[in-house]
């Protein structure tokens, strides 16, 4: 349940506070400026290390909101059971 609640299976985990959106903007153009300045091997490695990042950035968010849960869970549980 809560891998389907994260990857927007129940309620969309897309959704991210409106900063978000310029960050990736911003993100975006200087991204395209420096890969100006790389030659196509250069700019192939910097796509596959930026997508090898994202990747394991998606995994540590995933695994670290389903803990989050766990944590909440367990909290609770102390809470209701003194």
């Amino acid at each position: 349940m809560l891998k389907e609640l994260y990857h927007g299976k129940i309620s969309p985990s897309e959704k991210k506070p409106g900063h978000a959106d310029s960050c990736i903007q911003e993100w975006m153009k200087l991204s395209a400026e420096f890969e100006k300045t790389l030659t196509p091997e250069q700019v192939q490695m910097y796509r596959d290390l930026s997508d090898m990042q994202s990747e394991d950035a998606a995994k540590d968010n995933e695994t670290l909101y389903i803990q989050g849960f766990k944590d909440g869970a367990l909290l609770m549980m102390e809470i209701l059971g003194e």
